[in-house]
Parts: structure tokens; sequence; C-alpha cells
């Protein structure tokens, strides 16, 4: 039966990411001496990889040469673990048997899904979503409710991982005046995105199809998966600038 390797692609540092996209087309781009793939949707899909792959790695180059860049990518990563925290917290009042706790888990719980997915906005749609979150946690609609289940600590969390990035964000003004400027979060999820609807893609064509063009874009899909994945499940600690090992080449 044809499928996909199972792989967290959101645990992938940004250059793991990078190498890991770049990879799948380069050895795409070799099968059949670089003939081999011919369905246009296919192509459609392998140019706006391409092509955003290009303009990842010029803002992974940014964020390399600019100390102020790296600190804004570190502090963005402690407001979205703070986000998270706060989700998976929330969480475990789903099956609570206290109406109360209940009552309150509905209504947060309501009020999390208006900003969900709000880790991977940009980084500017994120610092004004969070400042409106927390004014609506912190508000007369749903501070009972947090203090119901005692998210006060999660909320304040929130607020000062938004403050700190702030902090760090607005120091880069001009900086970034004088050159190009890249969000890497929001280029990342276009990718992440289009390489998902790709893999999708193949993977019915393999199906419906059962064509050498699908069948072996699909295994060159899915060998770069599996090494991304025995390599994350090998991993016990990692630093988010730690360069991946090099993925072998494609058997020729």
């Amino acid at each position: 039966m044809k499928t996909l390797e199972n792989i967290n692609l959101a645990r992938l540092t940004n250059l793991e990411f990078g190498q890991q996209v770049k990879t799948t087309l380069t050895n795409i781009g070799q099968l059949g001496g670089g003939a081999l793939i011919t369905d246009a949707p296919l192509q459609a899909y392998l140019s706006s990889l391409t092509s955003n792959s290009a303009e990842y790695d010029r803002a992974l180059v940014q964020i390399t040469k600019s100390d102020e860049t790296a600190k804004i990518v570190v502090a963005d990563k402690v407001r979205d673990a703070g986000i998270t925290a706060a989700q998976r917290y929330l969480s475990v009042f789903e099956l609570s048997i206290v109406e109360a706790e209940k009552l309150a888990f509905d209504s947060l719980d309501t009020l999390f899904a208006a900003y969900k997915g709000i880790q991977n906005w940009n980084f500017e749609e994120e610092t004004n979503g969070i400042d409106n979150l927390v004014a609506d946690l912190t508000g007369p609609k749903y501070s009972a409710h947090v203090a119901t289940l005692a998210m006060g600590a999660f909320v304040a969390r929130i607020a000062q991982g938004n403050a700190d990035f702030k902090a760090v964000f607005y120091k880069r003004t001009l900086e970034v005046s004088t050159k190009e400027a890249f969000d890497i979060k929001a280029l990342r999820a276009a990718i992440k995105m289009t390489y998902t609807d790709m893999a999708e893609y193949v993977l019915s064509m393999a199906k419906a199809i059962n064509t050498d063009e699908f069948n072996q874009t699909l295994g060159v899909i899915n060998a770069v998966r599996k090494y991304y994945s025995d390599l994350l499940a090998k991993r016990k600690t990692a630093s988010a600038d730690e360069p991946p090992t090099p993925t072998p080449a494609p058997d020729k």
C-alpha cells in the first residue's frame, strides 16, 4: 500500500527544514535524467517550491549575519512556546466533570480557536494578535474563566513573551531599513503548505494512475522524509542553529 513516510516537520530546525525541501527538489530533478516530470500540476508545485526555497535561503543567510534578527527568532520561539503551553493546559479540562471547569473550557476554547495557528502568523500579525488575545483573557468576559482554571500564570507568560519580543523586534528598525527584510516564519509556513500539498498530490496520483513519474517521485519524497524522521528520532538535544548532517545523494 502506498503511503507517505511520517515526519514531524515542525521539529526540524530552520536549516534542516530548508535542506529537506532542497534535497527533495534536487533528487526529483534527477529522475529520468531530468526528463521524467511532465505532469503540469507537479511541475507547478516544484517551480513554486524552488522559488520559495531560494528566498528562504536568503532569509537564513540574513539571520546568520544579523545578531538582532537572530535574537528576534529566539524571542519569537519563546512566545510561541507560551501560547502552546496555555493551549495544552487548557485541553486538560475538555473532559472535566466539574461544571464550572467545563463551562470555562468551552468558553476559552472558543476564544483560542479565533487565534488558531497564531504561532505561524508573521511577526507583526502575531504581535498584534497576542495583544488582542491577552486583552481578551484579562477582560471581563474571560477573566473569570481564566481564574476558574488557574490559568493566570499562563496568561502572564504569554504577555511577557510578547513584551520581550517587542523589545528586540523594534530595535532592528534601523537595521532593516537598509536591507531586504524577511519573515522566516511566514516563509517556512508557506513552503510547508506547498510541500505538503505536493506530497499528498503525488501520493494520490501514484495510487490513481500508478506511473513511473509519480511512483518514483513518491519514492524520492519518502526517502528524504525517512532520513529526516530517523534524524529526529535519534536526537536527544539540538540547537536551533545546528546544521543538519548532509543527506546522501540518490542512487543512480
